[in-house]
């Protein structure tokens, strides 16, 4: 468009990538009963994705959009792995009977967007963005809530907001409404509110606080410091999160009272060389055989029936979330692209 029209930013200044990706999978599991491993997971998934993000037409109006489609070349195992489209329509209804993972094409970002001075704001398809209880689960591309997002930046200083009524995670083709754990009782929707603010000498704190209306509550406070540490750079910090439900008894109640989960974290960064410990302790009372018993950051239950936003990585959370649950990680890597022709690789313990 020529450069003096107003709508010429919002083609201009956009930006399309791509990609495409191959996953294969080999995962065996013991059957205790038969006394012997079987396949859980062999699989070998391609898929590939186009991601538009536009400009501003008259500096305040635009459109984001990104799609991706899954296909499984083979598949020997499970139906319900992460890389492609799980057949059945939400997680609360699975389908045991079915043996083969479904191929299509789906949407995980349509959103207007909108921006003037310090405030922004996002409608449709889309990841949460600021501060906040809200996140998205993760495959080689990222769920989505449908709803609006809005905040304000004034300098180190952040404020949003959130409110949605359904979600998709990237194993399902399309959005499901969200329920409680029974998969009858409807919940109408979530929201979310959070601050954040980046200090100059590097600290940074953040609170928010969020619903899923007359089932859980959220919240967490995170609180990180990053500094220059000799030839490095050197991060560390702490993270409260925090769980509770609404429902009085029965299948609906994941807790007995206040689940929470204690985060500490140390990272230091020196050349090619990267060294993390970090350590978790959990708190998730369970009130009955059918309570949840562990800590699952989100306002909707069940695997991929939503998330929340939750930062201790995969490596040192998975499995570590039950009631009065202690851990500790720590790893060391070494980025390889000073050896390597190729960017991007690593090896680590």
């Amino acid at each position: 468009l020529p450069e003096d029209s107003p709508l010429s930013p919002l083609v201009n200044d956009a930006h399309l990538s791509g990609g495409l990706y191959f996953f294969g999978r080999d995962r065996q599991r013991y059957d205790v009963e038969r006394k012997t491993y079987r396949t859980n997971l062999r699989h070998g998934s391609l898929q590939a994705n186009l991601d538009l993000v536009s400009g501003y037409a008259w500096d305040h109006l635009g459109f984001d959009f990104g799609v991706f489609t899954s296909h499984d070349l083979f598949n020997y195992g499970a139906p319900d792995h992460e890389m492609g489209y799980v057949p059945w329509q939400d997680p609360w209804h699975p389908d045991w009977s079915r043996h083969f993972t479904l191929s299509g094409v789906s949407i995980y970002k349509a959103a207007l967007k909108a921006k003037a001075g310090p405030a922004w704001l996002r409608a449709g398809w889309l990841q949460p963005e600021g501060p906040g209880v809200l996140g998205v689960n993760w495959s080689i591309m990222p769920g989505s809530w449908r709803g609006v997002n809005a905040g304000l930046d004034f300098g180190g200083f952040s404020v949003a907001g959130m409110v949605a009524d359904t979600y998709k995670a990237p194993w399902f083709l399309d959005e499901y409404k969200l329920m409680k754990n029974d998969g009858e009782s409807h919940v109408p929707g979530v929201w979310s509110l959070g601050a954040r603010y980046a200090f100059d000498n590097g600290i940074t704190l953040e609170a928010a606080y969020g619903q899923s209306p007359g089932h859980l509550h959220n919240a967490h406070f995170k609180s990180s410091w990053e500094l220059p540490a000799g030839p490095g750079r050197l991060k560390f910090g702490y993270h409260l999160y925090a769980m509770a439900d609404s429902d009085d008894g029965g299948v609906n109640n994941n807790f007995d009272g206040l689940a929470f989960q204690h985060y500490l974290f140390g990272l230091y960064e020196l050349d090619m060389w990267t060294f993390r410990l970090e350590g978790t302790y959990t708190a998730a009372p369970m009130s009955g055989p059918w309570s949840q018993g562990q800590f699952a950051y989100r306002l909707a239950d069940r695997n991929g029936g939503a998330k929340g936003a939750y930062e201790v990585w995969w490596d040192s959370r998975s499995d570590w979330n039950a009631d009065d649950e202690k851990a500790v990680f720590a790893g060391v890597e070494r980025r390889l692209d000073d050896i390597l022709p190729v960017k991007g690789f690593y090896v680590g313990v």
